[in-house]
This record gives structure tokens, C-alpha cells and sequence, in this order.
């Protein structure tokens, strides 16, 4: 399904969903859009980072749930939590970690308004809980692009911007790629 977004230029007012099939389109032509970027890019560039850019436009923040087994806030059930928690602001702008394709903006019972962004080096970030997105499935973005703005739409208990990455179709603790090595609560 494809999302639409409605309202002002800039604002998320509400999400619409067009066609069963318009997801699956917007996926392919966002990936061969990432193929032909990638086709083009300096062989260097394709390199996988060791480190990420920052994706909070602030130093106002704390790392309020890290990745791993954790007891849900909701459920008080232990399940695993495939990213970090960065508890901010409401508002804050939420950058790209990385330059890339949006393949996913949409929103989700748990994660609310969220953004997936693919990389060239295959690695896959991920973004929810925002207030705001302020793109769109296919857009191209560079490192440090604002995306939108940290919220608590979906299953959240406060402001924050939950951060996931992803390398290989598995999820892997971000800490270390944002320089957050042993910042946890």
C-alpha cells in the first residue's frame, strides 16, 4: 500500500493508503533507484561506515533503553528491542544517519510514523515514533538530512526517537556505530 500524506507541506496531518499493490511498487522502484545510485557512486563511498552520523539534531538527549532483552513497558513481558531509544525533546529534528533511499514511510500500531532508509553499503536504518516525517517513499537523502521530528505516536511512553540498524536482514546494536558505547540508563 502506498501512504499519502495530507495537510500542509512539511506537516504530517494523517496517513492515507492507496491500492494493495501501490507498497510493493514503491519498494521496487525505490530499490532500483538505490541500484542506480549505487552504479554511480565512487567505489569508496559504497564502503561500508564503522560509524554512523548522529540522528538527533541536539546534545539535549539520554539513552533511555538500550538494545536487547528488555521488559516491555506495556506488556511487562520480556521481549527483545531491535534498536536504542534516544529520549529527546518533542520535536527535535531527526537526521539521516546515513545517505540513502526512503524505502518505507508510513505509520504502525507500534512504531507510529516511521521512515526505513537503505543505504549503497546494504545496511538499513530505521526510524519511529516521530511526530513528523518530512519525507516521502523514494526520496533520496544525504547524511545528516532532516527526516522529521522525534515524537511519541505509536506504542511509546514519552518523546524519543526509536533507532534501529539493520545489516543483512538482522538487527544490530547501534551503540558503537553512534558512538554511544556504554551511555545507557
Amino acid at each position: 500500500m502506498r501512504a499519502k500524506r495530507s495537510g500542509r507541506a512539511g506537516q504530517l496531518t494523517k496517513w492515507r493508503k492507496h491500492g494493495p499493490r501501490a507498497g510493493l511498487f514503491g519498494a521496487t522502484v525505490s530499490l532500483l533507484l538505490l541500484l542506480c545510485i549505487a552504479a554511480v557512486l565512487p567505489v569508496r563511498a559504497q564502503t561500508k561506515r564503522e560509524t554512523l552520523c548522529f540522528p538527533l539534531k541536539t546534545t539535549q538527549y539520554r539513552v533511555s533503553d538500550d538494545y536487547g532483552w528488555r521488559d516491555d513497558p506495556f506488556t511487562g513481558e520480556t521481549a527483545f528491542h531491535k534498536g536504542i531509544d534516544l529520549a529527546c525533546a518533542e520535536g527535535t529534528a531527526v537526521l539521516a544517519a546515513e545517505g540513502g533511499v526512503v524505502t518505507r514511510a508510513s505509520r504502525s500500531e507500534s512504531y507510529g510514523n516511521c521512515l526505513y532508509l537503505l543505504h549503497p553499503d546494504g545496511r538499513e536504518t530505521r526510524y519511529a515514533h516521530l511526530q513528523y516525517c518530512y519525507v516521502r517513499a523514494g526520496e533520496v537523502v544525504q547524511a545528516g538530512q532532516v527526516l522529521g521530528t522525534a515524537g511519541q505516536t505509536g506504542r511509546a511512553t514519552g518523546a524519543h526517537l526509536h533507532f534501529e540498524l539493520w545489516e543483512q536482514g538482522t538487527a544490530q546494536d547501534p551503540a558503537a556505530a553512534l558512538g554511544l558505547a556504554d551511555e545507557a540508563s
